[in-house]
């Protein structure tokens, strides 16, 4: 069975600056690739905006991941569990006060972090922005599964799926106009999640 991997990275204005395709199984060793892709794509399209936050789904957690972030680079806010009880229980505890315990593990210090406030205000973000995308891709429009096979051709269908929601995202917020130019989209707080087909 062939089965493939979508990923997208969107602004919080749910406009997707960077997507790809893998058949890796799960999105571990897809963070630093996509981080990679969105400094790339921002280049090409000269925006000079600095990308100051990446909010990623647990899927993207490996304590590698958090320890091979370049310093300069974009602050990781990642999702440590999937597991939403626990999530719920965390997000209802007060947030946590003092210095971080310099003994703690990677792990621990994300957790800490994604409790912080300021962690807790731009988490919450994601649902806010990569989700409804996937909803609109596969619930509003129907793209529930890829139609071709191949990578190179599952790669295609899914940068013109991705183009087209630009697309309609553009037209309908007002920013695009026949015969104007684009304004120029700021690039935001790119948020990963991927999708399953």
């Amino acid at each position: 069975m062939q089965g493939y991997n979508a990923q997208a990275a969107v602004t919080k204005e749910q406009v997707i600056i960077a997507e790809e395709v893998t058949q890796d199984r799960n999105d571990v060793k897809r963070l630093h690739p996509m981080l990679e892709k969105v400094d790339e794509e921002l280049k090409d399209a000269r925006i000079e905006t600095w990308v100051e936050n990446v909010l990623a789904d647990a899927g993207y957690w490996s304590q590698a991941n958090d320890e091979n972030t370049n310093p300069a680079g974009p602050e990781l806010f990642i999702a440590t569990n999937k597991d939403w009880k626990q999530r719920k229980a965390l997000r209802e505890a007060p947030p946590p006060r003092g210095r971080m315990p310099k003994d703690m593990t990677a792990r621990d210090r994300m957790e800490r972090k994604l409790l912080t406030v300021r962690g807790r205000a731009l988490y919450k973000l994601r649902g806010q922005t990569v989700e409804p995308v996937f909803g609109q891709i596969k619930d509003a429009r129907g793209f529930d599964r890829f139609m071709r096979r191949g990578l190179r051709a599952v790669a295609s269908e899914w940068s013109l799926i991705c183009t087209t929601h630009n697309l309609l995202k553009l037209w309908r917020s007002g920013r695009m106009k026949v015969g104007r130019t684009l304004a120029r989209i700021p690039a935001g707080t790119p948020t990963f999640s991927p999708v399953y087909a």
